[in-house]
C-alpha cells in the first residue's frame, strides 16, 4: 500500500509541475513496480507489456481510423460534405447553423475525431456564416459542439482507447454511442431552431435548395454513405472486427483520393505523418498508463477496492455520480484520453466491485469529456476553433456554454435511461 501511495503521490507532482501525461504516468509506475519487485522482473513484466499493447490486434484500429479521416480531409471530401449538408438542411430554422450540426454528425461517422471535425467546419464553414450576418457567438458555439460528436458517434477514437484500457468490446461500445449521439446532434438541431424562431436576427432565413440541388448534393455524398455503409454495416452486421473494417474503410479513402484526382505525394506524405504523429502520441500514453495498472495490480488495488466499495454500502448510482462529478472537474484541466489513461485504471475494479455496466459507463464517460472539451481552460475544441477562425477565445467559450449544459442534460438521459445506449449492443450481440 505504501509504494502505491508513494507512486500515486510522485504521478500528481510530476503531472502539477507541467510534466508530460505519458512521462508522468511511466515514472510513477516504474517507480511503483520497483518498490514491489526487483528491477530485473520491473524490467521483464513492462517489456513484455509494453510488447503485447505495441502488436495488439484491437489497436491497430486506431491508426487505420485515424488515417481515414486524414485521407479524406487531404482528398476534399470534408468540404463536399459540409456543402452538401447546406443543400439539405439550411431550409430548417438556423439556416447554415444547422448546417454545422448535420456536417458533424457525418465528419464523426467517417472520422471519429473531434477535433479534426472543429477545426474543418471552422475553417470551411465559418466565415461563409460571419459573411452572412450570423450570430458570431451562435455560430461559434454550434461548431465547437457539433465537433464533439466525433467522439460518441462511432467509429469513435475515444472509445477505442476506453475498451482498450477497461477491457471492454469496442464492437459494443461503437454500437451504445449511435443512439446517445444522434440523441445529441438532434437536441443540438433543436436548440437552434427554438433559438433562430425565437430571434430572427441570429440566423437569417436560407432559401429552400430546389429539387435538382438536393438530388445533386445526395449524389455527391455517395464517398460518405459508402463509408458509413462499411463501417457501421460492417460491424453491426458481425461482417468482420472493427480493425478488419478499419483497414478496409482506410483503403476505401485512397481509392476515393485518386477517383478525385488527389493521390499525390504530398497528400499522402502529410496523411500519413498525421496518422503517425496522432498515434504515437495515444499510444505512449496507452502503454505508459498500463506501467501505472501493473503497480495497482501488483498493489492488490482491485481486491482492496472491492472490499471498500461493499463496506462504505454506496449504490452503483452513487458510485458512478461521483465518477463523472471528478471527470467535469478534470476535464477542465486535462484532455480525454489523458483523464481516461489516469483514471480508468482506478476506477475499473471499483465499478467492476459495484457491478456496473461498463458499456454503459463508457457512455457516460465519453460524453462527459464532450463536456471538458468546450470548457475551459483546457477546452481543446475552443481553441482549435479559435486558431481556425480567429475569433476572440471570450466569444467562443460564451457561445459554447449553452450547448455545455445540452450535454449535461443527454448525459443525466442516459443515467436514467440506461437502455439509450445499452439496448442496441445487448441486441446485436
Amino acid at each position: 500500500m505504501n509504494a502505491l501511495l508513494l507512486s500515486t503521490g510522485l504521478m500528481f507532482a510530476l503531472l502539477l509541475g507541467g510534466v508530460w501525461v505519458a512521462a508522468a504516468l511511466g515514472l510513477a509506475g516504474a517507480y511503483g513496480l520497483t518498490a514491489l519487485l526487483s528491477f530485473d522482473r520491473m524490467l521483464s513484466i513492462v517489456g513484455k507489456m509494453a510488447w503485447q499493447q505495441g502488436t495488439s490486434f484491437v489497436l491497430v484500429a486506431l491508426p487505420l481510423f485515424i488515417l481515414m479521416g486524414e485521407m479524406m480531409l487531404q482528398a476534399g471530401i470534408m468540404q463536399r460534405i459540409y456543402n452538401a449538408a447546406s443543400k439539405l438542411v439550411a431550409a430548417l430554422p438556423g439556416g447554415l447553423l444547422q448546417t454545422n450540426i448535420a456536417a458533424s454528425m457525418v465528419f464523426a461517422a467517417c472520422t471519429g475525431s473531434s477535433l479534426a471535425s472543429a477545426a474543418t467546419i471552422g475553417s470551411v464553414g465559418y466565415p461563409e456564416l460571419a459573411a452572412r450576418g450570423y450570430d458570431r457567438q451562435l455560430s461559434l458555439g454550434s461548431i465547437a459542439a457539433g465537433g464533439t460528436l466525433g467522439i460518441l458517434i462511432p467509429p469513435s477514437i475515444i472509445f477505442i482507447i476506453y475498451g482498450t484500457l477497461a477491457e471492454v468490446s469496442i464492437g459494443k461500445l461503437f454500437i451504445a454511442g449511435v443512439v446517445p449521439g444522434l440523441l445529441l446532434g438532434g437536441i443540438y438541431s433543436i436548440y437552434i431552431g427554438l433559438r433562430a424562431l425565437l430571434n430572427a436576427s441570429l440566423a437569417p432565413r436560407e432559401p429552400r435548395s430546389s429539387w435538382s440541388e438536393v438530388g445533386t448534393a445526395l449524389v455527391r455524398l455517395w464517398p460518405i454513405v459508402v463509408l458509413v455503409i462499411v463501417v457501421l454495416g460492417g460491424i453491426y452486421g458481425g461482417v468482420a472486427s472493427p480493425t478488419e473494417i478499419a483497414g478496409v474503410a482506410a483503403a476505401l479513402t485512397f481509392l476515393f483520393a485518386a477517383m478525385e484526382r488527389k493521390l499525390t505525394i504530398d497528400a499522402v506524405s502529410t496523411a500519413c505523418l498525421n496518422t503517425v504523429k496522432q498515434t504515437s502520441m495515444i499510444l505512449l500514453v496507452i502503454i505508459m498508463a498500463k506501467v501505472l495498472s501493473l503497480t495497482l495490480i501488483y498493489s492488490q488495488l482491485p481486491t482492496l477496492a472491492t472490499e471498500w466499495v461493499q463496506q462504505l454500502g454506496a449504490s452503483p448510482a452513487q458510485v458512478i455520480l461521483a465518477v463523472l462529478a471528478l471527470y467535469l472537474v478534470m476535464g477542465m484541466f486535462f484532455d480525454g484520453v489523458s483523464m481516461m489513461v489516469i483514471t480508468i485504471p482506478f476506477i475499473v475494479p471499483i465499478m467492476t466491485a459495484a457491478n456496473v455496466d461498463m458499456v454503459w459507463l463508457g457512455v457516460l464517460i465519453c460524453i462527459i469529456i464532450e463536456v471538458g472539451l468546450l470548457t475551459p481552460p483546457v477546452g481543446l475544441n475552443l481553441y482549435v476553433l479559435q486558431g481556425a477562425t480567429g475569433e476572440p477565445f471570450r466569444t467562443i467559450v460564451s457561445g459554447s456554454m449553452p450547448f455545455v449544459l445540452l450535454q449535461i442534460m443527454v448525459m443525466f438521459l442516459i443515467f436514467y435511461f440506461p437502455s439509450l445506449a445499452t439496448t442496441l449492443p445487448n441486441r446485436l450481440y
